[in-house]
């Protein structure tokens, strides 16, 4: 006769799995060096490392060859995994890899240079055809999980920020605008709490269609689609308005004179209980339908490789 296990047992053994799991992509992960087989990193909110409960992010990791391996990331979406970005590794030699990017944001061949640290992390330099794209350090290279100062760039070689990790998750940053004015300092792209217009979006678009019809702007002549940022500050404050992708001079204005005009306040995110700053890149997809336009959500997220 098999004995039932308590609750209290049933626990214990999933914490050990748990950690088992954890423990094992670790062991994958921390090498330079390729081994068949299939794990997965869990990846909660600012990066932390964590377990499936926990997860907005899995990045499942498998192994080919001796030479090769590819890394999928999926985002926990409705409830479901979605695929939003893969990566093709080949070891090109003891120091190099050639990894084949496919997301929405970029697409294109990476060259990471690395070279083992004494305390087993990597000191790093990603590379695209335009040129530096990132450096910095890392625990892992495949994939990729930060840990200490990194750097990235614009494609003009333009510096776009400098941040510190540790164990991946976000601490601090410095930022920059492409024409290396200062941005705003020690912002988020994912908290415990997210930000919210207490209106609601719909008040928000609303309010912009009506800047682009005071404006004059037929927005049923309009079809693509802009993006823009700003910054909910800790104190609810929006600041630090830009268009990141325009649609002209004249829609760009219309939107940014409206998201400076919108009225209502801003519930500040929350990470670790405290109030910080939020980065939202605001999507606007002009598809003309019955008299309005649609948003795509807000785009938010942890992994953010940028536009490269």
């Amino acid at each position: 006769m098999i004995p039932k296990l308590n609750s209290i047992a049933m626990k214990q053994i999933k914490t050990s799995l748990y950690l088992f799991t954890i423990f094992i992509s670790f062991s994958f992960i921390s090498t330079t060096v390729f081994a068949q087989g299939i794990s997965e990193i869990f990846i909660g909110t600012n990066g932390k490392l964590c377990n499936l409960e926990h997860a907005i992010y899995i990045q499942k990791i498998k192994t080919k060859s001796a030479k090769t391996a590819t890394v999928q990331t999926l985002k926990l979406k409705d409830e479901q995994w979605e695929k939003i970005y893969s990566e093709n590794y080949k070891k090109v030699n003891d120091s190099t890899y050639q990894i084949k990017a496919n997301s929405e944001e970029f697409t294109g061949t990476i060259y990471r240079t690395f070279r083992q640290q004494a305390d087993k992390t990597f000191r790093f330099t990603d590379n695209v055809k335009g040129g530096k794209i990132r450096e910095g350090f890392a625990q892992s290279l495949m994939p990729l999980l930060l840990h200490g100062k990194v750097t990235e760039y614009y494609k003009s070689g333009n510096k776009k920020s400098v941040s510190e990790y540790n164990n991946n998750e976000l601490v601090s940053n410095e930022n920059w605008n492409e024409d290396s004015t200062k941005y705003i300092a020690n912002i988020f792209y994912s908290t415990d709490v997210e930000p919210a217009f207490v209106p609601g979006t719909k008040v928000m678009n609303q309010h912009l269609i009506k800047g682009f019809k005071d404006a004059g702007i037929d927005i049923s002549a309009i079809s693509g689609s802009m993006v823009i940022a700003f910054v909910i500050m800790e104190d609810g404050k929006l600041d630090g308005l830009k268009i990141i992708k325009g649609l002209g001079s004249s829609i760009n204005t219309a939107a940014y004179e409206s998201f400076l005009s919108l009225k209502g306040e801003w519930k500040p995110a929350k990470l670790n209980n405290q109030n910080v700053r939020y980065y939202l890149a605001f999507p606007i997809n002009f598809i003309y339908k019955q008299q309005s336009f649609e948003f795509a959500e807000m785009r938010k997220g942890i992994l953010h490789w940028g536009a490269y």
